[in-house]
């Protein structure tokens, strides 16, 4: 009878961890995303500087939300470096002289 609430322990820990982690995305940082752009436009009163905010936070705020996704592709590119990606090529130019032997 242990192992069996234990595993439901873990599974009580796992959902409340999975909870916090969606209050901090969805709150937490949707409450920063506003004051930053409140706080832009409370000391510059410019709607183009807000939109900038407001534009950089949606990135900001993007990257946050979508990187297990993109650390999940990064992973795989290094585990698989011949995948998609365009082959590397170097060239090697020798030393050229200018015209008529001057100098540069």
């Amino acid at each position: 009878m242990n192992l069996v609430q234990m595993a439901g322990a873990i599974s009580d820990a796992n959902t409340l961890v999975n909870q916090l982690k969606t209050f901090f995305l969805v709150g937490v940082l949707g409450l920063m995303y506003v004051i930053s752009i409140a706080y832009v436009w409370g000391q510059t009163k410019s709607v183009l500087k807000a939109g900038v905010a407001a534009i950089g936070g949606a990135v900001v705020l993007a990257i946050v939300v979508n990187m297990t996704s993109v650390r999940d592709k990064i992973g795989e590119d290094i585990k698989n470096p011949g995948g998609t990606a365009a082959p590397a090529s170097i060239r090697v130019v020798d030393h050229i002289d200018p015209l008529n032997g001057g100098r540069r």
